[in-house]
């Protein structure tokens, strides 16, 4: 009887270790992903404030957890577009789009850039329009923002007709955050100017 229960125990003590294990690594990982937000979180919070190299480096911080948090990535290249570091900013969109590419948000990001950057070389109206219209189909044209970013972008490729109509439409959406931005967006279109103005 004893040599049954020995055999017994080392049948069954590979399955408890193993399940331990299992749980230890799931609980890991569930604490990685937490610290990855935590720093993405407080990165948000450091770019809005202007706090931009200490935003990156929470930012880094998280992509050092989490290689594959499109959420850091698009963050990062946010305020890399602010520092007007647009090759960085560039390469952190189209990494957020290769991780998830039915996410909405970095063709957005990626679009605007193109649309608005401040420095002329690196302002595409027709890529941004393809960019952005990708957003908004991933989006199914539910984002005001992506619809926004649209209008931007056919304001860059000189097709004012087209980005008057889309930042009409982007203004009918309920709830927006900045509806004077929008507006004066809107204005310069019609205007037949892109916005930021030459």
């Amino acid at each position: 009887m004893r040599n049954g229960v020995i055999k017994s125990v080392w049948i069954i003590l590979p399955i408890v270790l193993f399940s331990l294990f299992s749980c230890a690594s799931a609980q890991q990982k569930q604490n990685e992903s937490r610290d990855a937000k935590f720093y993405n979180n407080r990165g948000t919070v450091l770019g809005e404030k202007g706090q931009f190299d200490q935003a990156i480096s929470d930012f880094n911080r998280a992509i050092e957890i989490n290689p594959r948090y499109i959420k850091a990535y698009n963050n990062r290249g946010i305020v890399y577009r602010l520092k007007g570091q647009y090759d960085r900013a560039i390469l952190d969109f189209n990494k957020a789009i290769e991780i998830n590419p039915l996410d909405a948000e970095g063709y957005n990001n990626l679009a605007w850039l193109l649309a608005t950057a401040k420095a002329p070389g690196f302002r595409n109206g027709k890529r941004a329009v393809d960019v952005a219209l990708k957003a908004c189909e991933l989006s199914d044209w539910k984002d005001a923002e992506y619809v926004d970013t649209l209008a931007a972008g056919y304001a860059r490729a000189g097709d004012f007709d087209n980005a008057v109509k889309w930042q009409e439409k982007a203004l009918r959406y309920p709830k927006l955050a900045r509806p004077s931005e929008f507006q004066q967006r809107l204005n310069f279109y019609r205007q037949r100017k892109p916005w930021p103005a030459e």
